[in-house]
């Protein structure tokens, strides 16, 4: 009987590790997925450190997407985004940022 207990040992500990490294690979995952972060300032974000640039700024996401769709036509970039931002740091003022890709 002892001889069985030594043999399942192993098993269990190799089956305990795995289930704690999923644990841990899987909360890693789900806090890395943040889909909307909160509103950035105008110091460089995730857009500008990629190859997005910026481009001008808009009062609402319409006009932002109106003018993202032209550039878009008029062959000025081939994608766009637009994201609320605050425009100068500590004033409170959002505003909407594209972004654009050539």
């Amino acid at each position: 009987m002892k001889s069985r207990n030594f043999r399942l040992a192993p098993a269990v500990a190799v089956a305990t590790a795995g289930l704690l490294f999923a644990g841990t690979a899987g909360a890693a995952v789900a806090a890395a997925s943040d889909e909307s972060p909160p509103p950035a300032s105008s110091a460089p974000s995730e857009e500008a450190q990629a190859d997005w640039k910026p481009g001008a700024w808009y009062d609402d996401e319409a006009a932002c997407k109106k003018a993202g769709e032209q550039g878009k036509k008029d062959n000025k970039w081939r994608e766009y985004r637009c994201k609320r931002e605050e425009r100068h740091p500590g004033q409170y003022d959002y505003q909407w940022h594209l972004y654009y890709r050539a």
